[in-house]
């Protein structure tokens, strides 16, 4: 019996684990706040828990714009395609459908049309941490999409 390899294809990732890079519309807690409902752009974001067994996702933005805060992961330029130096913001969240309307088409997807890859273990690891600390601080704000 043949064993798999990593050169052989691998099937099509058929919904978003925690630590997933997407391409999703966020929307920012200061736009709700003004009675926004859309996202002012598209941004990359990661997927950090499942709910309703999949039917819905909790997702953190990336930013290139450092945060003042210090709820945030960095990323180095090269990471997941990303041009420039970047940082995870993990007291945003968006809650929202899987998929919902905000979901995006990855521009270099990796497994599913909607995915860039997924943060390593390290990095996952790193933002549990800091957006538990976020959480317990009370120091994140949920956005509920619909």
């Amino acid at each position: 019996m043949a064993t798999p390899s990593s050169t052989e294809p691998q099937p099509p990732q058929l919904g978003p684990r925690p630590g997933d890079v997407i391409e999703f519309a966020f929307l920012w807690s200061h736009e709700a706040a003004r009675g926004q409902v859309e996202a002012a752009k598209d941004r990359r974001c990661v997927v950090v828990r499942l709910l309703e067994g999949g039917a819905r996702v909790a997702v953190v933005p990336i930013t290139s714009a450092e945060p003042a805060h210090a709820f945030k992961v960095a990323l180095t330029a090269g990471t997941l395609g990303l041009t420039r130096p970047s940082w995870i913001v993990a007291n945003e969240i968006n809650i929202t459908e899987w998929p919902g309307h905000d979901l995006r088409p990855a521009s270099a997807p990796v497994g599913a049309f909607w995915r860039y890859g997924a943060l390593s273990d390290r990095r996952l690891a790193e933002l549990a941490d800091v957006l538990g600390r976020a959480l317990r601080s009370r120091g994140a704000t949920l956005t509920p999409r619909t």
